[in-house]
């Protein structure tokens, strides 16, 4: 399937209640990059504690539209889904964000996606749910079941956007050891043991660095962590030589 793109995505707020709720909404619409967003017959409208959670996504909170009803709000939209807690027999047809974006949401052509959030009591009534389209339920522990509604925002969008983000952490490639490396690590290895007098049971060296040969062909290690290694049986002759010499 061809992910969603942010710009195909609204985030509608019924009757949200509290202003620090949408401070984390916004900061949560500006990490996934989705600038389209519409309150519905709001509670509560932004304030300096809005600001304040809202953090760096501050200027997601002047992108607020607003709208009387969520007929308004779904204006232009082509799917549009209800995010529910609750089931029952008028809120059928219940799926999981997953499945929503890998079953419900490849059988249509979209262009634009509308995900509806209730308000932080009650959740949506049953006649906004019938305005939409499809329903989600985000799967929770059974006991403790109802998620705030800024980290409901954020699973979804994660799901639907996160997901299929570059996966670039930031991290350098990985590069392994090549076998040249992992001799010239072996003979190294057994330098430091012969130097030390080791094995002192009944073993000889030889078929101790057999072993040790096997468990570096099979760790695939990455050339850093070779030479990590390497440095400290180097850093640990070094210290011997030293103290040998101050003592003398």
């Amino acid at each position: 399937m061809n992910p969603l793109r942010a710009e195909q995505l609204r985030v509608v707020l019924v009757e949200t209640m509290g202003e620090a709720n949408l401070g984390a909404v916004a900061r949560t619409l500006s990490c996934f990059g989705v600038d389209d967003w519409w309150l519905v017959r709001p509670q509560r409208m932004p304030s300096q504690q809005s600001q304040n959670w809202a953090c760096h996504g501050r200027d997601w909170l002047s992108k607020i539209q607003v709208a009387d009803d969520l007929q308004q709000s779904l204006s232009g939209i082509d799917l549009s889904v209800a995010v529910t807690g609750k089931s029952g027999k008028r809120r059928h047809r219940l799926v999981t964000p997953a499945q929503l974006g890998s079953e419900v949401i490849p059988r249509f052509q979209l262009g634009r996606v509308a995900l509806v959030f209730g308000n932080e009591e009650s959740g949506l009534d049953n006649a906004d749910i019938a305005l939409c389209h499809w329903r989600v339920k985000i799967p929770t522990d059974e006991v403790h079941s109802s998620l705030n509604l800024a980290h409901a925002v954020t699973v979804m969008l994660y799901e639907l956007v996160g997901r299929h983000l570059p996966t670039d952490l930031g991290s350098k490639p990985k590069k392994f050891a090549d076998p040249q490396l992992l001799q010239n690590a072996l003979a190294e290895i057994g330098r430091f043991l012969s130097e030390r007098g080791y094995p002192s049971h009944q073993a000889r060296l030889e078929e101790e660095l057999r072993k040790v040969n096997d468990i570096l062909h099979r760790s695939q290690l990455e050339v850093w962590e070779v030479n990590f290694v390497l440095g400290m049986l180097r850093h640990l002759r070094n210290y011997e030589v030293g103290r040998v010499t101050s003592s003398n």
